[in-house]
């Protein structure tokens, strides 16, 4: 999934070009990218995640479920594998992406670790991508809040077509 193999359409030429200008440094610092499943905002999350990594900045790709999997599982660990250094990860990566927010079972540790990471991104100045097709008005309103609070922010709502399975518009 990068930018060279995207098939931009009307629809998600916004989507692409704020996209672009987050991963090149153009002035975007947050994207959250909006929409119904399968429609390619994971496909430009990753993208810009790689772009990241390939000009040596460092950056890290969480689909949200799993996040809280990861920092769970530091709660045994030691050291760097630790919860706390784990946790520091994703408060401090340059880059930080969070696909599939709102899919996430809502504890209020979940939702404690969240809005930590979303509030310590926005005062730092961190950049930060979210993919979600979860609409804003369910969005728990803290997280949603901050999502366009930045003036380098911006919330992208895709109204394309689904992908089909090969890759194809219907």
């Amino acid at each position: 999934m990068t930018f060279e193999n995207f098939k931009v359409t009307p629809e998600l030429q916004e989507a692409f070009d704020l996209a672009l200008q987050l991963a090149d440094g153009g002035g975007v610092t947050w994207l959250t990218l909006m929409s119904g499943t399968n429609r390619g905002k994971t496909h430009l999350a990753i993208a810009i995640c790689r772009r990241w990594l390939k000009s040596g900045k460092p950056a890290k790709y969480a689909y949200v479920p799993l996040l809280f999997e990861e920092l769970r599982r530091g709660f045994r660990e030691e050291g760097d594998r630790s919860y706390e250094a784990r946790f520091d990860r994703f408060l401090n990566v340059p880059l930080l992406v969070l696909d599939d927010l709102g899919t996430e079972y809502r504890t209020p540790w979940v939702q404690e670790k969240l809005d930590i990471i979303v509030d310590y991104r926005l005062v730092q100045g961190l950049p930060l991508v979210v993919a979600t097709n979860t609409p804003m008005d369910d969005l728990p309103f803290r997280l949603a809040s901050r999502l366009g609070r930045l003036p380098t922010s911006r919330v992208v709502f895709i109204e394309a077509p689904e992908f089909e399975q090969e890759g194809k518009r219907r």
